[in-house]
């Protein structure tokens, strides 16, 4: 660092003048090319889970955690018994971001890491619990960085009218009314777009599939509030989305759910996310 320079006249003041510039040059190309302060790199959170016996529920601001988490073992673990990471890049809000634990077993620990994007490697451990017995946790982090998620556009309103629109949902899916499926879809589908890409390709699939494939529609279902009362999740018996279709199609087999997280948006509600 150049903390504090000090020109030395000599004989030829030019040449001491020449000196101190070429070092000054040489000193900031050395701070150029060291390496960026860890701080400054693009930060992920995630939850790892090892469990060694029992199961758990775990909720992100409310938001079940779906068993889609990548099985990881180290060196020192072994396969049977590998941790389960899950990086939380949907559901935050920023600031404090709450992740709630239930337990039942007899040990299991869990902790949120902070991982460079693009890096496998933890930068930091920012909190964890470990459990003996069956018990609820909690754990935190803070989320720094710019977020642009429809829900976090949606308004803070009560559940007034929610029922209606599961209920046109359900019709429009029993009846096979595919474009209002769709447009109630609107507000996931527009997400997909901006952080994948394709939004009207997805909107075809979507078309196709449920024209030529019957629904399945949940008659009886739960409504939960999430993220503070901005979301509401819906699922039917067993954590079932409130629509599915499944089948096959160009040689595969697929699976879409619908209708799980609604956000209301003025007097419209709609589907953020499944």
């Amino acid at each position: 660092m150049l903390g504090h320079v000090r020109i030395k006249q000599n004989g030829d003041g030019k040449m001491a003048g020449r000196k101190l510039k070429i070092g000054i040059i040489f000193a900031m190309a050395a701070v150029a090319g060291m390496p960026a302060a860890a701080s400054a790199c693009d930060i992920s959170h995630g939850v790892r889970a090892k469990i060694d016996s029992g199961s758990y529920r775990a909720t992100l601001n409310g938001v079940l955690l779906k068993d889609t988490g990548v099985k990881v073992s180290s060196g020192t673990e072994p396969v049977s018994q590998p941790s389960t990471e899950y990086i939380l890049s949907e559901w935050l809000v920023p600031g404090k971001n709450i992740v709630n634990i239930d337990y039942k077993g007899s040990a299991a620990a869990f902790e949120i890491f902070a991982r460079c994007k693009g890096e496998y490697d933890d930068h930091d451990i920012v909190d964890s619990v470990r459990f003996t017995s069956s018990s609820s946790g909690q754990l935190s982090f803070e989320h720094e960085g710019p977020l642009d998620y429809n829900y976090l556009k949606a308004d803070i309103a009560g559940d007034e009218g929610l029922q209606d629109a599961v209920k046109k949902l359900q019709d429009a899916a029993r009846s096979g009314d595919v474009e209002t499926v769709v447009r109630m879809h609107e507000p996931m589908i527009e997400e997909f777009g901006k952080y994948i890409g394709g939004a009207d390709r997805f909107r075809t699939y979507l078309r196709t599939i449920l024209s030529s494939h019957p629904a399945v529609i949940a008659e009886t279902y739960t409504v939960t509030p999430v993220m503070g009362g901005r979301v509401y999740e819906i699922f039917g018996p067993d954590n079932q989305p409130l629509i599915s279709v499944s089948g096959k199609m160009d040689g595969g087999s697929f699976s879409w759910p619908g209708g799980v997280y609604w956000t209301r948006f003025g007097d419209e509600w709609a589907v953020v996310s499944n």
